[in-house]
């Protein structure tokens, strides 16, 4: 698996009370323990966080990447998928994103999810007011021939 730096994202975000059009939205709070990563139902690597950025691709999908800010190894964790029902960010108390890809890293190949989804909790409408209050992430994948699972859970700050 390669594993490459935080892409230039943050260099264009905005806090998540004050997004505009096409940025994305930062928030940051502790990941729970359990996120990690498994392959092939060896040992979860255990994966540390404390920071989510979330934004809209060019073709309409979601991408929700969690990393720590702090640390030097600059890596990521990466869903990528479709929100189901109501499109705008908080127009439901409770999200879901169906996953359709993964990323170990910045920049990296996607992996192809055989099953995955995200959930995001909100206080309401995100361009009223409203606030993310977590993130949970789950998927599963084939790559290079090995099964991997990876797990991400954020409760914002």
């Amino acid at each position: 698996m390669k594993y490459l730096v935080v892409t230039a994202l943050w260099l264009v975000a905005t806090p998540a009370m004050s997004q505009m059009q096409g940025e994305p939205i930062i928030v940051g709070g502790p990941c729970d323990p359990k996120s990690g990563v498994t392959i092939d139902d060896g040992e979860t690597s255990q994966f540390s966080c404390d920071t989510a950025v979330i934004a809209r691709t060019d073709r309409g999908s979601v991408l929700i990447q969690f990393t720590d800010r702090s640390g030097d190894d600059g890596r990521i964790l990466g869903f990528a998928g479709t929100i189901e029902g109501k499109q705008g960010f908080g127009a439901e108390p409770v999200q879901a994103v169906a996953v359709e890809r993964l990323y170990l890293a910045g920049g990296a190949d996607p992996i192809p999810v055989t099953r995955g989804s995200c959930f995001m909790n909100w206080t309401g409408l995100h361009r009223t007011g409203g606030v993310l209050t977590s993130v949970v992430c789950g998927a599963a994948g084939r790559a290079e021939g090995s099964d991997v699972r990876a797990m991400a859970a954020l409760e914002v700050r």
